[in-house]
């Protein structure tokens, strides 16, 4: 067994149970919030890494979070500085990771999780909110083994933006929503489903 992660647990629901909530649709799916939390709280459970990176029983809960700024999106190519190969010169709109024990500072699990986004934030990067996170829904994609064992929180938090943190790893650009489809091909997996919900979205009636 790997030791990559040896020692580090991450929050995690029970699959069977995210499936029900979403009525088992793919993409980033609309669902009521509360009624995420309410399963967080009631079936959440921190887990080894190395044992739920395989094991489709349980979704890994990724906070991913998009940020706009007078209007444009931050898009951001990920550097060949950074460790995962696979991510290599990919376009990435969110920003989020990995819920883990030291994220549980209050009794209710649910707490873990929105210490867990913030972290995320302010390790990855500068910024004044301005406003609360909107949450858009939950992204649901099961393209891949990899995918198969997460699911996105996918929230959009309108800021003022001062920089990346990690500016070797990542070149950063800020678009139109109507630019976001020049980039999608070069997207990873979680950013694609998210722009093609925008584009959706505005299109509409």
């Amino acid at each position: 067994m790997s030791h990559e992660y040896e020692k580090e647990k991450i929050l995690v629901v029970p699959t069977a149970d995210l499936l029900k909530i979403l009525d088992f649709k793919e993409g980033l799916v609309k669902v009521d919030l509360e009624n995420i939390k309410a399963l967080v709280r009631e079936k959440g459970a921190f887990k080894d890494r190395n044992l739920v990176e395989t094991d489709e029983r349980f979704r890994q809960i990724i906070p991913y979070i998009v940020l706009k700024s007078n209007g444009k999106y931050l898009v951001v190519r990920r550097l060949e500085t950074q460790g995962e190969k696979r991510l290599h010169n990919k376009y990435s709109m969110g920003i989020g990771g990995h819920i883990n024990t030291d994220d549980l500072s209050e009794e209710d699990i649910w707490n873990a999780v929105e210490n867990g986004l913030k972290r995320e934030l302010m390790e990855e990067v500068n910024i004044t909110p301005e406003g609360e996170f909107e949450f858009l829904g939950v992204i649901n994609d099961i393209s891949s083994p990899v995918s198969r064992v997460h699911f996105g929180l996918c929230y959009i938090l309108q800021c003022q933006f001062h920089g990346i943190n990690e500016k070797d790893k990542f070149e950063e650009m800020w678009l139109e929503e109507s630019e976001l489809s020049d980039k999608i091909d070069k997207m990873e997996g979680w950013s694609k489903i998210v722009v093609e919900y925008l584009l959706k979205s505005k299109t509409s009636p």
